[in-house]
C-alpha cells in the first residue's frame, strides 16, 4: 500500500494540483499480485485516463471508501506499508491483515533519475536561468528610481519563470529576505507583511519553479552596496563550502553526513555553524523536497542514505547573523560517476568512485568575494562555472540581456 502522495504519482506517471507548489494528487495506492486500485476523487480523473489505466489493470475507486476496502482485504495477505507515513484510520482498517513495515519501495526508486530525466534537468536549468537574469535584471534597474518590496519581487520570479514553457508554478513560496529578514531561514514575504528593498546592505533570494520537464530550487545572496569586511568573510567561507562539496569526489557507499561536513568545514574553523541540512533530495516535476537522501549533520534517512547515480539534490551551506543578515548559495548537483577516479581504484581499494555536477545555471556575486581567501582550486572552479552559466544562458538572452550577464560573469 503507498500513502505519500509523490510515491503515487511517480508510480503511475500523473501529477496533480491538490496541493500548493506539489504537483500531486490526494488519493491512495493498493497494489496487488494482478490488480491495482487507486482511491482518489473520481472526478478530477477523465474517461480517456481511466480506460487507459483499466487496460493496465488499473481501477478507480472513490477516496471515501478506501477503509471499507481495506477491511476486506483477507487475513491470510500480507500487505506491505510505510508505517511512518500512514496514519491511524488505515492501520486499524488492517487490523486484522499482516502487516509488513517498510519504507515505500518506491523512494529510492525515484530519487534516482534516469537518462531521460537527466537529459531534461539540464534543459530546465537554462530555463530557469533565463527567468532569473530577466528577474535580477528587473531589480536592479527599478531600484535605481524607487525601493522594491520583497513580495513584489518574489512575484516578478514567478512572472519571468511563467513566460517559460512548460512552467506549472513556483515549486515553494519564494524566500525574498532583505537584510535582517535574510537571517529568517524561512521568511516569506506576504502582500501585507514585506520589508521595503533599498540599495544598501544584503538580499537573500531562495526560489524555485515547477516545469513539466523538471523542478528547480536556487539561492542567492547579492549585495545591493559596497559590503562590509565582515560580511565578505562570512560569504566567502560559505562559498568555500559550497564549492568544496560541488567538487567532492568520493567511493560509492557514502553517505550524507560523510558530505555534509565538507560544506560545513570552513565555518566550522571558525567557530561558525548554520542550523539547517546541507541538502536535500529534489524530485522531478514533482516535490521539491525528495527523501531519502541530502547532506546532514543528522543520523535520519538523509544522513544515512547513500548517494546514488542519478540522485538529484540541492547544496545550500549558509549562515545567518541575526538582525542583521543571512546568507546561502545554493545549486542543485547532479550524483555522477567519476570515471578517471574509479579507474585508478579498481584495483585497489578505492574502487568505484562518484562525483557531483552542478546543473544549477546563474552568477554568484562577485562583490561578496574575499578573494584573498580562496585557494587557486577554488578560483578555477568558480571561474569555470561562471563561463559555464554565461555559455549555457546567453543564447536565450537579448543583446541587453546578454551584456548583464557577461558583467556578472567576470571572472575573479
Amino acid at each position: 500500500m503507498v500513502t505519500t502522495l509523490d510515491d503515487i504519482g511517480w508510480i503511475l506517471n500523473l501529477r496533480g494540483s491538490d496541493v500548493d507548489c506539489n504537483p500531486v494528487f490526494i488519493g491512495y495506492l493498493v497494489i496487488g499480485l494482478e490488480k491495482t486500485w487507486l482511491f482518489i476523487n473520481p472526478t478530477q480523473m477523465n474517461d480517456v485516463l481511466k480506460n487507459r489505466l483499466n487496460h493496465d489493470n488499473i481501477f478507480i475507486k472513490n477516496y471515501t471508501t478506501l477503509l471499507d476496502f481495506l477491511q476486506t482485504i483477507s487475513p491470510k495477505e500480507t500487505l506491505l506499508i510505510d508505517a511512518a507515513n500512514a496514519n491511524f484510520s488505515v492501520f486499524y482498517a488492517l487490523k486484522n491483515v499482516k502487516i509488513e513495515e517498510e519504507t515505500t519501495f518506491s523512494s529510492l526508486m525515484k530519487a534516482i533519475k534516469d537518462e531521460t530525466e537527466q537529459h531534461f534537468i539540464r534543459e530546465v536549468m537554462v530555463k530557469d536561468g533565463v527567468a532569473l537574469v530577466k528577474a535580477f535584471r528587473w531589480l536592479e534597474k527599478n531600484l535605481r528610481e524607487r525601493p522594491v518590496s520583497e513580495y513584489e519581487f518574489a512575484s516578478m520570479i514567478a512572472q519571468y519563470r511563467s513566460d517559460q514553457p512548460h512552467y506549472y508554478g513556483e515549486s515553494f513560496p519564494a524566500i525574498v529576505g532583505y537584510n535582517a529578514n535574510g537571517a529568517i531561514i524561512h521568511y516569506q514575504p506576504t502582500f501585507e507583511d514585506s520589508a521595503l528593498i533599498h540599495t544598501e546592505g544584503v538580499l537573500l533570494v531562495d526560489s524555485g519553479g515547477q516545469y513539466a520537464d523538471g523542478t528547480t530550487d536556487i539561492t542567492r545572496t547579492i549585495a545591493l552596496s559596497e559590503p562590509s569586511a565582515e560580511v565578505k568573510k562570512h560569504y566567502t567561507l560559505v562559498l568555500k563550502g559550497h564549492i568544496a562539496l560541488a567538487r567532492a569526489q568520493f567511493p560509492k557507499g557514502t553517505r550524507g553526513i560523510q558530505l555534509d561536513t565538507l560544506a560545513r568545514q570552513f565555518l566550522w574553523q571558525e567557530g561558525l555553524n548554520y542550523g539547517h541540512g546541507t541538502g536535500h533530495g529534489v524530485g522531478y516535476f514533482m516535490n521539491v523536497h525528495e527523501p531519502p537522501q541530502g547532506f546532514t549533520a543528522g543520523l535520519n534517512a538523509r544522513g544515512k542514505t547513500e548517494q546514488e547515480i542519478g540522485m538529484l539534490s540541492s547544496n545550500e551551506p549558509g549562515f545567518y547573523m541575526e538582525g542583521a543578515y543571512g546568507i546561502r548559495i545554493e545549486n542543485l548537483i547532479l550524483t555522477i560517476e567519476a570515471p578517471n577516479l574509479t579507474q585508478k581504484g579498481a584495483n585497489t581499494e578505492g574502487g568505484h568512485f562518484l562525483a557531483f555536477e552542478t546543473v544549477s545555471l546563474f552568477p554568484i556575486d562577485t562583490q561578496l568575494i574575499d578573494k584573498q581567501l580562496l585557494t587557486p582550486a577554488e578560483t578555477d572552479w568558480f571561474n569555470r562555472y561562471h563561463d559555464c552559466v554565461f555559455d549555457k544562458l546567453s543564447p536565450q538572452l537579448d543583446a541587453a540581456e546578454k551584456e548583464w550577464l557577461k558583467e556578472k560573469c567576470t571572472s575573479i
